[in-house]
């Protein structure tokens, strides 16, 4: 159901790394990575109107944990934007979604084999941009 929703929208997933995230709403993890929103263009052309952020917290006896949040652009941030995160892994799920002026989430789960992460960028009258990565 995930992949369909990010292919029907047309995104186009960017993978960054570096530890140029703010971490707040995800305090005491680690930041792993993220993920741009793109609005696709004419010619192969794309403009970046979010990122999703993933970080991972290990534990000597229990299962490693993700969080993630999903941010607008500076563009857009401080507007109300539609935002959507959605964490899904072999052990449960998390989302949070719905009008954000500055990011959603953050939500967890326990790692157990691979690990979705969906996010979705609302902009300019409704119309959503969406990115879908297996961590």
């Amino acid at each position: 159901m995930l992949a369909a929703a990010g292919i029907a929208t047309g995104a186009l997933i960017s993978v960054a790394s570096g530890a140029n995230a703010a971490s707040a709403p995800c305090s005491g993890y680690t930041y792993r990575s993220k993920a741009a929103v793109n609005v696709p263009y004419g010619g192969g052309a794309r403009v970046t109107v979010g990122y999703t952020y993933w970080y991972q917290k290990s534990y000597a006896h229990s299962p490693t944990r993700m969080c993630a949040v999903t941010r607008p652009t500076s563009t857009y941030a401080g507007k109300t934007n539609w935002l959507d995160v959605f964490l899904e892994s072999d052990s449960g799920s998390d989302r949070d979604r719905g009008n954000y002026r500055y990011y959603a989430g953050p939500v967890t789960v326990a790692r157990s084999g691979y690990v979705t992460l969906y996010a979705e960028v609302g902009i300019k009258g409704g119309k959503k941009y969406s990115t879908l990565v297996y961590i």
